[in-house]
């Protein structure tokens, strides 16, 4: 088992029943990892769409002068999805949750691990 295999494991234990799916995501929209709770989850076209949102969302802020986005929240009707850029940028981590979850504590979990699946990320 890889090293970034290792870290989604513990965010995963970290989240118990909480967590949903998580992917980390290149620039260009290919997943380099995912785990889910889901079977039929379609993890690329998923990749690619939350790719767009990542790209979307920095574009904003840049031009509205907001400062760097930290992270992007996505509520649906069964999930959080939360999507943060990892290192310089040219990838992306997204996490998605149950309702149950409580926000505050999945964000903490992200700032624990983020530098971390950034390191072990292959380059």
């Amino acid at each position: 088992m890889s090293k970034l295999e290792q870290l989604i494991q513990q965010v995963r234990s970290e989240l118990g029943t909480d967590f949903v799916t998580t992917e980390v995501v290149g620039t260009d929209g290919l997943s380099i990892i995912n785990s889910s709770v889901i079977p039929e989850e379609d993890g690329v076209a998923a990749s690619a769409r939350f790719a767009m949102v990542m790209k979307l969302a920095s574009k904003v802020s840049e031009k509205l002068k907001l400062g760097a986005v930290i992270d992007n929240l996505v509520t649906t009707d069964s999930v959080f999805i939360l999507t943060r850029n990892l290192g310089d940028g040219s990838y992306f981590w997204g996490l998605a949750v149950n309702h149950e979850a409580t926000l505050g504590t999945v964000r903490v979990v992200m700032n624990e691990y983020a530098d971390q699946i950034w390191d072990a990320i292959p380059r």
